[in-house]
This record gives structure tokens, sequence and C-alpha cells, in this order.
């Protein structure tokens, strides 16, 4: 509670009144308590200045009462005589003479009425400070919700109120990156969901025209037939391998995949790789160069999806070379891979890595266009860069790299 500093303020300003109320207290008391002094010095110089005046031989004797300690047995007999009188220990202090016309209980009441008068105000005042930061607080979110998200609260010094202005901030912060990635997911669905009906649209097409035909024409040559059902299989063959890539790339980026960290050799990730395009590297001279050893921490699974889709493209834009490299240091592990195609363009170089991206009149017809930025997806994705580079007329080299020392 001493953190908080509304408490710490309106325990110090209370302390401060009850120490002036004891003080002005203690100096009122003080002053009535010289007025009876006072009153009662002058009621023995009465009382003796009129018994001397009648008896003056009981002068030293009546003296000594005054001035000094009297006896017990002389207070009781002092008490007999003016208990007959009426005057006595539990005489009410109004038939007291001395103590009439003090005013003592007006005072003491006003001065607990000036009291209440400055603590009521400490009051008002602290819960109108803790009113407005309540207050700022319900305007601030207000604006958040209108979808205001530069307001700010102070959050100088300590309290309660300075962490719940923290935390109000972080929450806002929050709730605006939340809305930017909601935003940004809306964005790529879009775009994802534009990309798919336009990607399809051309073997679709093309399938609805072969249909056609074969259902239209009956008397179709069994060959002509047959290479109609290629071409359909073919465009198949395409719309699902486009299919499937473009789920792999919605699920990376949207973070669904969780990619294991182990120990793996880049001869699994090669072998892997050339496993699943061996039917298209029958004309293909593949050598593999480097250490064999090499190796690094990531997903065996999906790093040979991505050296699939490079060693793809130097199938579709070389010339039946394909050299792979396997580098280890002390500090990263890469793959390299060179074809020996036309090369690229220094212009396109980079945007080569963009999803659809195609060099004009230097790709296949039927390219996607889809593999690269899927590779590009999987290697950032554990961490690792992957680069290009490329002189025409000289081939195209694409290279990960993976550092050792991200486990």
């Amino acid at each position: 509670m001493l953190r908080n500093e509304e408490f710490k303020s309106i325990i110090l300003k209370l302390i401060l009144l009850q120490l002036m109320f004891a003080i002005i207290g203690f100096l009122i008391v003080n002053v009535f308590i010289d007025s009876i002094n006072e009153k009662i010095i002058e009621r023995d110089m009465a009382l003796v200045g009129n018994i001397i005046k009648h008896y003056p031989e009981v002068e030293d004797e009546i003296i000594s009462y005054i001035t000094k300690e009297v006896t017990e047995n002389d207070k009781l007999i002092g008490k007999e005589v003016l208990k007959s009188y009426g005057y006595h220990e539990k005489l009410d202090k109004i038939f007291q003479p001395i103590l009439k016309n003090t005013n003592m209980e007006i005072s003491m009441a006003l001065l607990i009425f000036f009291f209440i008068i400055p603590l009521g105000y400490i009051i008002r005042a602290e819960y109108k400070k803790i009113y407005t930061k309540v207050q700022d607080v319900y305007n601030v979110a207000e604006k958040v919700v209108e979808g205001d998200f530069k307001v700010y609260l102070p959050e100088e010094g300590e309290g309660d109120f300075n962490i719940l202005n923290h935390q109000f901030n972080q929450m806002t912060n929050r709730l605006k990156n939340s809305l930017e990635i909601l935003k940004d997911e809306k964005i790529f669905l879009k775009n994802i969901i534009s990309d798919i009906s336009h990607q399809l649209k051309t073997p679709l097409s093309s399938l609805i025209v072969f249909n056609d035909l074969l259902i239209e024409d009956d008397n179709m040559p069994l060959e002509v037939r047959k290479n109609f059902l290629e071409k359909e299989r073919s465009q198949l063959d395409r719309m699902e391998w486009l299919t499937i890539n473009l789920l792999k790339v919605a699920r990376i980026e949207a973070g669904a995949i969780e990619f294991k960290k182990e120990k793996v050799l880049l001869t699994d990730i090669v072998n892997i790789a050339l496993s699943a395009l061996s039917h298209r590297l029958e004309n293909q001279i593949v050598e593999i160069e480097g250490n064999k050893n090499a190796g690094f921490y990531g997903d065996k699974e999906w790093t040979g999806e991505a050296l699939i889709n490079i060693i793809k493209n130097a199938i579709e834009h070389g010339k039946g070379q394909i050299n792979i490299f396997l580098e280890e240091t002390s500090l990263f592990s890469t793959i390299a891979v060179r074809d020996n195609g036309d090369g690229i363009d220094y212009k396109h170089l980079p945007h080569i890595f963009e999803r659809f991206y195609k060099v004009s009149n230097e790709v296949k017809e039927d390219s996607i266009g889809i593999g690269l930025n899927l590779a590009k997806l999987i290697v950032e994705s554990q961490n690792g860069t992957i680069s290009v580079k490329s002189e025409k007329n000289k081939g195209t080299e694409f290279t990960m790299t993976f550092l050792k020392g991200v486990v």
C-alpha cells in the first residue's frame, strides 16, 4: 500500500492535519489551564484575605495551608464541613465558580469543527484526484473502442494507477497488433484466393475445352482422344500441385507449422529431393560435391521440400547439368544448387522469390512461380537464408544457408 501514490498522499495529509490539530488543541487546553490557575490563585488570595481580616492571629497557620501540603485529617474535616453546604466531589462543573464563563466546551467544539472542514476538503480533493484518473482511463478506453490506438496514459512513477496505466497501454498495443495481424491475414487470405482463382482459371479452361471436344466428337480417332486425355491429366496434375503447394504456403505464413529442430545431415536432405524428382532426373547429370558429413539443426522433411523446389527449378531452366555443393563451417552449413542454363537477368533477381513471379520469355509456359516462394518460406522459418546469383548464359546458383548455432 505504501507504493500507492494516492494512499501515501492522503496518509501524509491526514498526519499533518492530525499534528496541527494536536498542537492547536494543546495550546487551547494550556490557555484554559492557565486561566483556571489564575482563578484558583485569585480565590485563594480572596479567601486568605478575608480570614486574616477577621482573624489576624491565624495568618501563619492559614498561609501554610496555601503554600504547603495539607494533612489528610484536615482534608477530611474540610470535606465534611463543605459537604453540609452542598460542596462535594461530584459537584457538577456548571456550579463550580472557577469554571464558569471559561467557554471551554465551545472552544473544543469549534476546534473539532474546524478540524472537520480541512479533513473534508482533503477527502474531497483526494477523491477528485482519483476520480480524474479513473475518468482519464474511461475516456482513453472509449477512444480505443472506437479504433483510436494513438492514445496513451502516463505511467511515470509508482502506484496502482501507474501500474494500471502501464497495463492498459500494453493491452492497447496488443489489441492494435492483433487487429493489424487480423487485417494482414484478411489481406493475405484475399490474395491467396485471388491467386488460386487466377492460377486455376487457365487449366480449368483447358479442361473444359478438352472435355467438350471429347463429348461432342463421337467419331474422334482413338489416338486423338488419348492425346486429349493426356493433356487433361497434365492439367489435373498441375492443378493438384498448385493446390497442395498453395496450402503449404498458407500454413507456413499462418504459423500453423511447427518445424522440428533436430540434427540433420545435408546428404539426407539431398536424398529426399533426388528421390522425389527421380522421374524428372533421368536425362540430367547430377553431381554432388563437398562435405557429405555436414549437417545442421532443423526439419529434414520440410528442408527437403525446399530443396525439391530449387532442384525442380534447375531442371526446368537448366541444360542437363546440375551441381550440388555441400559445405559446413564452425558457424553455418550450406546447400548450393547450380544449373547450366541461360541464367536470369539482373533486374529480375530481387523478385525471383515472390509468389507467382515469372520472368517473361525465360521460363517454361507451364511454370507457375510458386516453388521458389515456398522454398524461401521454409528456409526463413528455420532462421536460415536463401540467396541467388546468376549470369546470363552461365547459369544460376541458389544457396540455402543455416546457422549451426540455432538449435
